[in-house]
């Protein structure tokens, strides 16, 4: 029994397995079946979801071109366009890129299939004949969707070049926009009268807003959200000045200063600490009252401007007590006096207060719907009081500056205050601009640019503390300094790669700051750049030649490229040249050579943009060029040969800066090589220009080409009585005995020639430097001397034109290009005739 129950278990187990196996594989085929089925369908989807994409993004640019068409717009209303269509491009590159991978693999499996097979040939079997067509269709479909997602872009690109030149039309008209002159009486009649009716409808609004308020809430509960809302901004601020008190940096004993870092970070936390305590604190306020619903809309927007008003004020004052530390000499980075500081502060903070007050009265008018009488004066104020304040802190710096330098006693700030003396003229002349524009009755105008000077102003001090900020951090990073040799051997670096990789790194910083801060004065104040440009074209006409029109704004910005790009360039250049090459292990030679061809290539690239903003293409120059060549062929053919050999020897370095050379009889020192000419120092302390064709056409001697080391010859007659051999003891005695004579090779000494009056010797001997040749030399004939009297050794006379020796003999050199200490004291190597 127990055995057939066996039996049959286990033929159940294997019918129920067969099933499992046979099931599986016909549900596995069903679904590939379904799947097989089921893919045109699937590969179908996106397409259509793509077209339905392509339907809503036409739809939306119909809706954004349809509100643009709308006259009227104000500058809110064009920022919200914007704000609308940035998505829809945004989504729309996005879509191009999702399909051009799949664009890409269809046609990969396009080509894996091969060519289709060509007429006469056998055809192709169904199975890839199907699938070819399959994807060529998919590829037809993608590269569609491709064109019209292009063409959306495109429409797209179109929409917002029209929002960009709407802004730009509407700030220049707001800024070119002609009104009341402050010399008018009736601007300010009219300014009285709508004083009076802001102050009215002020009254209205503080009803309305607590006819509002009470509608909400109970009374208790309105005075208890208004004292907690001061409570949370004191709050704030209470805890920002606690924590400015706990981060202040006591002054140093005895009078003392801090160090550049030390004053730079103090600047930074002085500057962040204050510009954000107060607006923090009334933005806590603001957004604690807010959350109960009791601001009404035009409520609401006056309080922005309050704090907006105060986030100004802050940023002001922080920014001028980190920087000119009126009351902390200790910590003050630019090098000026108390009273200079002081001074500066004080207007500085003056005009900061003007620019809050007009902030927060513009949006008020703003807000309750002012006549435009009372917004002009109120512009024409600001521009008042700002110009006066600016103008009156350069008169008192002036005489200030004046005192100091009176006083013996005082270094003063006359060092910084003459630097700012091209500045402070620009200034007086956009002052003058600015009394010009309110008399003409261009109040917006001289607004904007009394606003701008503040802005510039704030946005440079900026820029200077962090400038200081990271010269200071890098200078740390030195070879010399105990910091650096600390962080060398953490990272496992060499000090000077280190200070390198530091130079490098600061002056990516500087260039990324020197963006942001442009960038800060450009989008300021809702305007732009273009905005600005857009302005100034507007005044400018333009002139047709052949396809290119040049305006007068394409020659002046041509022009401001040019020296921008010059200035520019020769920064880059001196900057390698002092800071980044002298931190290499590049001989000078090469650095000289490294900063010249940069130099050129520099000026290259900007001169070629410059002639691109006024419409000269590069190509049209290459022609007209080349039409000339013919006939200016030989006239430029010095000057091209000339270029050519001075970048043959920037590269090939046969003559090098520093190396003495001897070229068409003329002897000195290499000074420095450009790609015209060279300039050579001579041992007469003048400059020679030698066109650089010379140096390569013709024959050159350099002396220090391969080393500094040179030959000196000293020739000396004996009479006949003298003893050869003790003769030549002494000779070779000497010069063993010199620091600077070489003993490998060893001195030698010859018996060159028997004369009548006695027999010549001559020493040979090869110094280290050759520069010293003449030192040595000279060295050599008074310790001969000295000898031959003690060893009563005869010196032969010989007539005096055997003495003639070259001109250079009896000059003595400069000191070499090193200015090693050595080489100014002894600045008189030998001439020609000195040298071997």
């Amino acid at each position: 029994m127990v055995r057939s129950l066996a039996s049959v278990r286990r033929a159940l187990l294997l019918l129920l397995m067969l099933l499992v196996l046979g099931g599986g594989w016909n549900g596995s085929a069903l679904v590939s079946g379904a799947a097989a089925q089921d893919a045109p369908a699937a590969a179908l989807d996106p397409i259509q979801a793509s077209r339905e994409r392509i339907e809503a993004t036409r739809s939306a640019l119909n809706s954004l071109e349809g509100s643009l068409s709308v006259q009227g717009l104000r500058g809110n209303d064009l920022d919200d366009l914007k704000g609308r269509l940035e998505p829809v491009r945004r989504e729309l590159q996005q879509r191009i890129d999702e399909l051009a991978p799949r664009l890409a693999s269809a046609k990969v499996r396009l080509q894996e299939l091969g060519p289709v097979p060509a007429a006469g040939a056998p055809p192709e079997e169904a199975a890839p004949a199907a699938v070819r067509a399959q994807i060529t269709g998919q590829i037809a479909q993608i590269e569609g969707l491709v064109k019209q997602y292009v063409a959306l872009v495109g429409r797209a690109n179109h929409i917002s070049d029209e929002i960009a030149g709407r802004r730009r039309a509407l700030f220049a008209d707001q800024v070119l926009d002609r009104s009341y002159s402050v010399l008018d009486p009736d601007l300010w009649t009219a300014a009285a009268a709508a004083f009076k009716i802001e102050l009215r409808a002020l009254r209205y609004l503080a009803t309305d807003w607590l006819a509002f308020a009470a509608q909400r809430h109970a009374a208790w509960v309105l005075w208890s959200v208004g004292l907690g809302s001061l409570a949370v901004g004191a709050l704030v601020y209470g805890a920002g000045w606690i924590l400015r008190r706990r981060l202040r940096s006591p002054p140093p004993p005895d009078g003392a200063s801090y160090g550049r870092l030390r004053c730079a970070l103090e600047a930074l936390k002085i500057a962040v600490l204050d510009a954000l305590i107060a607006p923090l604190a009334v933005l806590s306020g603001y957004l604690f009252l807010t959350a109960f619903g009791l601001v009404p809309p035009r409520a609401a927007e006056v309080l922005q401007g309050a704090l907006v008003a105060t986030f100004i004020l802050g940023v002001g004052h922080a920014v001028g007590r980190a920087m000119l530390a009126p009351n902390e000499p200790w910590r003050r980075l630019p090098v000026i006096s108390d009273r200079a500081a002081v001074i500066g502060y004080r207007y500085y903070t003056w005009t900061v207060l003007s620019l809050a007050i007009a902030a927060f009265l513009n949006t008020m008018h703003r807000a309750l719907f002012s006549p435009v009488a009372l917004t002009v004066a109120t512009s024409a104020i600001m521009a008042l009081f700002i110009g006066g304040f600016v103008a009156r802190s350069l008169i008192v710096l002036a005489r200030s500056a004046s005192d100091e330098d009176e006083d013996s006693q005082t270094d003063g700030p006359s060092g910084t205050l003459r630097l700012l003396q091209p500045l402070r003229l620009v200034i007086w002349l956009v002052l003058g601009g600015i009394i010009v524009a309110l008399a003409a009755g261009y109040v917006s105008l001289a607004a904007f640019v009394a606003a701008r000077i503040l802005v510039v102003t704030t946005v440079l001090a900026g820029l200077y503390l962090l400038n200081a900020l990271v010269d200071a951090f890098f200078a740390g990073l030195r070879p010399d300094t105990h910091h650096a040799k600390i962080v060398s051997k953490t990272l496992g670096l060499r000090p000077n790669r280190l200070d390198l990789i530091g130079v490098v790194i600061a002056a990516l910083l500087k260039l990324a700051l020197l963006a942001s801060a442009a960038l800060l004065v450009a989008g300021s104040w809702g305007t732009s750049t273009a905005d600005i440009l857009d302005t100034v074209e507007r005044a400018t006409f333009g002139i047709r030649i052949g396809n290119t029109t040049i305006t007068l704004w394409n020659v002046v910005y041509a022009l401001l490229l040019l020296l921008i790009g010059i200035f520019l360039a020769r920064s880059l250049q001196r900057w390698i040249s002092g800071k980044l090459l002298p931190r290499t292990d590049l001989e000078p030679s090469l650095q000289t050579s490294i900063s010249t061809v940069v130099g050129y290539v520099g000026m290259i690239i900007v001169i070629a943009v410059a002639m691109s903003e006024v419409g000269l293409n590069l190509e049209n120059v290459a022609l007209v060029a080349g039409a000339l060549s013919v006939g200016i062929g030989f006239g430029l053919q010095s000057i091209v040969s000339n270029f050519v050999s001075g970048l043959i020897l920037l590269a090939e370095r046969p003559i090098r800066v520093g190396d003495t050379i001897n070229v068409k009889g003329e002897e000195g020192y290499v000074r420095r090589i450009s790609v015209r000419s060279t300039e050579i120092e001579t041992f007469e302390r003048s400059t020679v220009i030698v066109p650089n064709s010379d140096l390569i056409t013709g024959m050159v001697k350099n002396f220090t080409h391969s080393n500094t080391t040179g030959r000196v010859i000293v020739a000396i007659n004996t009479t006949y009585d003298a003893d050869v051999d003790e003769v030549r003891d002494i000779l070779v005695g000497c010069a063993c005995d010199h620091p600077q004579v070489l003993q490998s090779p060893p001195p030698r000494v010859f018996l060159s020639k028997l004369l009548e009056g006695g027999m010549g010797f001559e020493l040979r001997c090869v110094v280290a430097n050759v520069d010293y040749g003449l030192t040595v030399k000279s060295d050599l004939h008074v310790s001969i001397l000295t000898r031959f009297r003690k060893a009563g050794v005869g010196i032969a006379c010989q007539p005096w034109a055997s003495l003639a020796r070259a001109p250079s003999d009896l000059v003595p050199r400069p000191p070499p290009p090193d200015g090693s200490a050595q080489g100014a004291a002894e600045g008189s190597a030998g001439g020609s005739a000195g040298i071997g």
